[in-house]
């Protein structure tokens, strides 16, 4: 799984390269060319030398070029050659024949082979002639020897590398200092920059001394701020109309609208065998502690009913409740049968052991009623309007009749032995091109599938969730995934998310999804995230570090700001199906064009999912979303490998 964030060199690589390099040709070129001078001046002095002792010896051995005289001659000329550096001396006469030849056939000591051959010395010869009377006696012929040239060039060498090594470290370290303090504030540039890709928004307040640098940083930071400015305003424009249009005013859960949309939604990613409950919550003290306290002691009282409904069922996460009325909560909820039962009597407990003793009155009646995927909202709701004291349990004959105890080794079994298939569905861009597959476990039991909500829940409850999802992304890999060359998306839980060891585990997959040529992106709740924002943050750039890519699933559906965005470095945002249940009406349209600006100002992939029909489709292109998921763009499928 590769990260492509670090390709390529960096500005302080390669102006260090290039410095390194020109600083080494200056240091070569300045070396050779003072070698090369210092070679020419040793030629000069070596033709000086010879030629100084040609004439001078010339004249002195002129009158003893007789025969009877020519040993004074050697002998003059064999005392020259011992007092100075001549590689040979010959005395020939007009015939060419040699009467008087010394040579010195001694080589430099000490100098390596290839400097001589690399900076050889040309053979320095001079001559001059000797007169013997009036006639020419014969040619004194002197070659200086090259050896101490080649000493003293050697030496003049090592002195000046050693002297050229001392003053290049020294401009090295100089430029290193310098270039230090150009680059510090291009670090931070830099810095600020990634921090813009990463959703967050970092005021540079340390302005460099460089006219350029101080322009480019003022330029980012005004940028910043403009962007920062853009995305609070956005921020609280979408909030402002969630809370308008999706909010209940008082409790800030969602109103009747939010329920309606959210129960549509689920109905559609419910199966023929899948049954969730509806709880009916209704507040039968309120109109007369209105009347005889006042509004305030309503509101207090409204307060205290929705926070011992959350209490109770805080622990899990598929539970969602809605204000649809002043006096009236109603709780979806999709969890196992006796699970569901466990939490009913609970909170029917709890309601009954609260009472309102001045108004000697219920504090409040509960009732519950079992739907599928082919039940009507207003049927349901009139039951449950009007039987205020049942509670309608369905028997769940269509689904795997699961007790609670037996939970533990159905979810031990699936941990152990695997036996999972796999569905996808893919989500596609506006021009029909896959982004990527979402991946659906199927697990039977009894040769009945096992609802996915209720399992996680269990597995949540039984705190098996890490090994549960070990297992899933295990399978998943077991698989020859070749024929699928896009990413595969996984739902991570909430347990998983946050437990360490896991996360660690992660890091290993990575590297054998990459051998695979897989890339996984993970898939997690807003609510996960919301519960957790600094811890979630700081797991996130985990997963992004170790290559793998993150989608936030059902998006918005808290109806709380969604500033929380800003800082959480993630690559998609799932829109929450229940928005795109009723998109002929223009709030609703509204709301969505805004999210979609949003996510896209901070670089963040925007998906609606569960598109059921061509007209929601064509709405959601009409207001720039680019990525789509739903039974009208594919049915899901099964995975082959």
């Amino acid at each position: 799984m590769t990260n492509n964030n670090k390709t390529g060199l960096s500005l302080k690589t390669q102006i260090y390269g290039l410095i390194f390099i020109l600083i080494s040709i200056s240091f070569f070129a300045r070396l050779i060319i003072d070698i090369e001078n210092t070679k020419a001046y040793f030629i000069e002095q070596m033709s000086v030398h010879a030629n100084d002792a040609a004439t001078n010896l010339g004249l002195s051995i002129s009158p003893y070029t007789d025969e009877e005289n020519l040993v004074i001659a050697e002998t003059m000329i064999a005392a020259i050659f011992d007092s100075g550096y001549y590689h040979s001396i010959r005395f020939i006469d007009t015939q060419g024949t040699i009467l008087i030849e010394r040579e010195n056939p001694k080589k430099a000591a000490e100098i390596p082979i290839w400097f001589v051959t690399l900076f050889e010395l040309p053979q320095v010869i001079e001559s001059s002639e000797v007169n013997g009377g009036w006639n020419i006696a014969g040619t004194l012929i002197i070659q200086s020897h090259p050896g101490l040239s080649y000493e003293k060039l050697w030496k003049h060498t090592i002195n000046t590398c050693v002297s050229s090594l001392i003053l290049l470290f020294i401009s090295l370290t100089l430029g290193y200092f310098i270039l230090n303090a150009i680059f510090k504030p291009l670090r931070k540039l830099e810095h600020q920059a990634l921090s813009v890709t990463n959703k967050q928004f970092i005021i540079n307040n340390d302005v460099p001394f460089s006219k350029e640098l101080r322009t480019v940083t003022k330029a980012m930071n005004n940028m910043v701020r403009n962007l920062n400015a853009t995305f609070q305003s956005l921020s609280e424009h979408s909030e402002g109309l969630s809370q308008k249009v999706f909010q209940d005013e008082l409790t800030k859960l969602g109103n009747r609208r939010a329920f309606e949309n959210q129960f549509s939604a689920t109905q559609k990613g419910m199966t023929n065998e899948d049954v969730s409950s509806l709880l009916f919550i209704s507040l039968d003290s309120l109109s007369p502690i209105n009347k005889r306290f006042g509004f305030s002691a309503g509101d207090s009282y409204v307060f205290e009913v929705k926070n011992l409904i959350k209490n109770c069922f805080s622990h899990s996460q598929e539970s969602e409740i809605f204000r649809i009325s002043g006096g009236t909560f109603i709780l979806m909820l999709n969890v196992g049968i006796e699970y569901r039962q466990e939490m009913l009597d609970n909170l029917t407990i709890q309601l009954s052991q609260k009472h309102i003793k001045e108004l000697g009155s219920q504090y409040a009646t509960l009732t519950a009623i079992d739907y599928s995927n082919d039940c009507a909202l207003s049927d349901l709701l009139s039951r449950l309007d009007t039987t205020p004291t049942a509670i309608d349990i369905a028997s769940d004959a269509n689904s795997p009749a699961i007790s609670f105890s037996k939970w533990r080794d159905v979810i031990n079994c699936v941990i152990v032995d695997r036996n999972i298939n796999f569905s996808v569905q893919p989500i596609v861009t506006y021009n029909n091109e896959i982004e990527y597959y979402e991946l659906f476990s199927n697990v039977l039991h009894n040769t009945k599938p096992l609802n996915n909500s209720q399992m996680f829940t269990m597995a949540e409850r039984l705190e098996l969730t890490v090994d549960l999802d070990k297992a899933l992304i295990s399978a998943l890999l077991d698989l020859n995934l070749v024929h699928y060359d896009k990413p595969i998306a996984v739902n991570l839980a909430k347990q998983s998310l946050y437990n360490e060891d896991f996360i660690q585990w992660l890091d290993a997959i990575s590297k054998k999804a990459n051998e695979k040529s897989l890339q996984l992106i993970f898939e997690i709740k807003e609510t996960v995230i919301i519960d957790s924002q600094e811890q979630a943050t700081h797991v996130i750039a985990k997963l992004k570090q170790m290559g793998f890519k993150v989608c936030i699933e059902h998006f918005a559906i808290n109806l709380t700001s969604i500033k929380y965005l800003q800082g959480l470095n993630i690559d998609y945002v799932k829109l929450d199906g229940g928005f795109t249940n009723d998109l002929n009406n223009i709030d609703d349209q509204y709301f969505l064009k805004t999210l979609i600006t949003l996510t896209h100002g901070l670089g963040i992939k925007f998906i609606a999912c569960l598109i059921e029909d061509q007209q929601t489709y064509e709405i959601l292109k009409k207001n720039k979303c680019e990525y789509f998921q739903g039974r009208y763009i594919a049915e899901p499928s099964l995975c082959n490998g």
